[in-house]
């Protein structure tokens, strides 16, 4: 029976593709396994976003970085791979590029813009933060999560060390909590799914600024490097 259900419901999924693919939509999955990458692949996905470990919300368990995941990915597939998790400027778009990604996607570098529409306590706090100030919660009940350091967090991994279970924990990490966060600015009463690339986020610029200055970095990295293994 188990196995029958589980039958029907690939079958749907590839029809669900096979849909959307026909009305001219271009699906991209984002994955955090090689395995998983061919899968979509498989699927007929038209490309896949290499996730690693460093990006906020629900990185997979495998724990594996971006960088290895993201030149693993690159040797193993025939589609496009678009590396997202600790991506946040030019140098870490341009190492993405190097690794063989077709592009990079960001989140967390998005809540420190101008046009997000999140409190501005929020952008001050993803500013102020660094590179080690997030943890992985929620592993106990297997929906692994990356979370700003905070008083939130703090209460979920104590019911986590005493066994919570998902009674307790489910209502600590609520979407209405992260609802209510966003829209007053009260940084310690949700999970703030944010990834370790805060640690390269020190200003909140408009997304034009943000993106020209990327690829201006990007650029003049790229040109180093080359001039570097020119004079080597």
């Amino acid at each position: 029976m188990i196995k029958t259900k589980i039958t029907e419901m690939f079958g749907i999924r590839y029809l669900i593709v096979d849909l959307l693919k026909k009305a001219g939509v271009n699906l991209f999955h984002k994955v955090g396994s090689v395995r998983h990458a061919l899968h979509a692949q498989e699927a007929g996905y038209d490309g896949v976003y290499a996730a690693g470990i460093e990006e906020g919300g629900h990185p997979l368990n495998d724990d594996v970085t971006t960088m290895v995941l993201t030149a693993k990915m690159v040797e193993t597939l025939s589609i496009p791979v678009v590396t997202t998790g600790g991506i946040a400027n030019g140098k870490t778009m341009a190492a993405a590029l190097m690794l063989g990604a077709e592009g990079v996607m960001m989140a967390s570098r998005f809540i420190a813009t101008q046009e997000c529409e999140v409190h501005e306590n929020i952008k001050k706090e993803v500013v102020a933060r660094q590179e080690h100030h997030t943890t992985l919660i929620c592993k106990s009940i297997n929906l692994q999560g990356r979370a700003l350091k905070n008083e939130l967090v703090v209460k979920v991994l104590e019911a986590e060390s005493r066994n919570g279970g998902l009674q307790e924990i489910i209502p600590l990490i609520s979407g209405e909590r992260t609802k209510t966060a966003w829209t007053t600015g009260d940084v310690n009463i949700a999970p703030m799914m944010v990834g370790q690339s805060i640690g390269l986020i020190h200003d909140v610029p408009t997304c034009a600024e943000l993106l020209t200055g990327m690829m201006e970095e990007a650029e003049k990295c790229v040109k180093d490097v080359n001039e570097r293994i020119k004079a080597a």
